[in-house]
C-alpha cells in the first residue's frame, strides 16, 4: 500500500478506523465468514469474475485460492488497470500452481461459459463497476451449478469516496436489467463528478483527472456505477435469485456476502448481528 493510498484510507476511516485496518493487515485477520467460504470452496471448481483479488490469496481475509481444485478467472479485456496485459486462455496460477485459465469477457454476458459449469463463483470489488449489476448476478447464477455458491465482496459507501452519493435503489437495478444497459452507460457520471470525494481516492488528484477517467471508462472500467450499503447489497443478491447464507461487514470498506444458488429463494440469513457489528453509520 503506497503513501497516497494510506492517506486516502486515513481520510475515509479516521485515526481509529485506520489503525484497525492496519492491525487487520498486520495480523492477517480473516473475515468472520472465512471458515464458511473456505468450507464451500474446498475442492471446488470455481470461477472468479473480475480477478485476481488480493482478498482470496493465502493470508487474505477469504483465503480461497489455496483450497479450490480448479479456478478460471474472467477479465473484461486483455489489458486492465490492475494486471496490465494478459492473454486469453493463458494459465492462471496465483500461487505458482496452475488452477485454470483466463477468460476474456463481460461480467454480465459470459457467453463463453456453459451453464452450471462451476461449483462456486467468486467476485471482489467488481459488481459495482458493472453497468447492469443485476444482470451480472443473474448471469453468475446461470454458470453456477444448482445449490452452488457465490462469494461476493462489494464496497460499502460509507468507507469509500462514494459516501456522498445516493445508494442505488432496487428499482434502478431492475430498470438497468430490463434495458440490458451496456458498459457504455454514462447514467451515473454526472452524479460522480458532483459528489465523488477526491480526498478519499488515491487514483485521482483533481476534478479534471476524474472527468478524464470517466471519459475513458469503457477502456478502464474504473467508475463505480452503483453505490451499496449492507442492506442494499443483500436486497440486490436476493433479487437476482441467490439466497444469502452469511454476511460480514468490515473496514476499510468491505461487505462480504456468501449466498447459495437455490431454485426457491428462501430467507437463510438473519443479518441483524452483522448489521449490529457494522462499523458504518448507514447500517444502523
Amino acid at each position: 500500500m503506497n503513501l497516497s493510498s494510506l492517506w486516502a484510507m486515513w481520510r475515509s476511516q479516521g485515526a481509529r478506523g485506520s489503525l484497525r485496518v492496519v492491525a487487520d493487515v498486520a495480523f492477517a485477520r480473516r473475515s468472520r465468514v472465512a471458515d464458511d467460504v473456505v468450507a464451500v470452496a474446498t475442492g471446488a471448481r470455481a470461477l472468479e469474475v473480475g480477478g485476481p483479488s488480493r482478498c482470496f490469496r493465502r493470508g487474505g481475509m477469504l483465503p480461497v485460492y489455496p483450497v479450490v481444485a480448479a479456478l478460471d478467472v474472467v477479465t473484461f479485456s486483455t489489458a486492465t488497470l490492475w494486471e496490465g496485459s494478459v492473454r486469453e486462455g493463458s494459465p492462471f496460477a496465483p500461487h505458482g500452481r496452475v488452477l485454470g485459465a483466463r477468460i476474456v469477457g463481460e461480467a454480465a454476458g459470459l457467453t463463453e461459459v456453459r451453464a452450471q459449469s462451476y461449483d462456486v463463483v467468486l467476485s471482489s470489488h467488481c459488481l459495482e463497476h458493472c453497468a447492469d449489476a443485476l444482470g451480472a448476478l443473474r448471469e453468475w447464477r446461470r454458470v453456477c451449478r444448482p445449490d452452488g455458491y457465490l462469494c461476493l465482496v462489494v464496497p460499502h459507501r460509507d468507507g469509500t469516496f462514494d459516501w456522498r452519493r445516493s445508494v442505488t435503489t432496487l428499482e434502478h437495478y431492475r430498470h438497468d436489467a430490463r434495458d440490458e444497459v451496456s458498459e457504455h452507460d454514462t447514467t451515473h457520471f454526472e452524479e460522480i463528478v458532483a459528489r465523488h470525494d477526491i480526498r478519499r481516492d488515491a487514483g485521482v488528484r483533481s476534478p479534471d483527472e476524474l472527468r478524464a477517467r470517466l471519459r475513458d471508462n469503457y477502456a478502464t472500467r474504473a467508475a463505480h456505477h452503483h453505490v451499496l450499503t449492507t442492506r442494499s447489497a443483500l436486497a440486490l443478491v436476493g433479487e437476482a435469485g441467490w439466497s444469502a447464507v452469511a454476511v460480514d461487514v468490515r473496514r476499510p470498506y468491505d461487505i462480504v456476502v456468501l449466498a447459495q444458488n437455490r431454485s426457491v429463494v428462501t430467507t437463510l440469513l438473519d443479518p441483524s448481528e452483522a448489521l449490529r457489528r457494522s462499523p458504518f453509520a448507514s447500517d444502523h
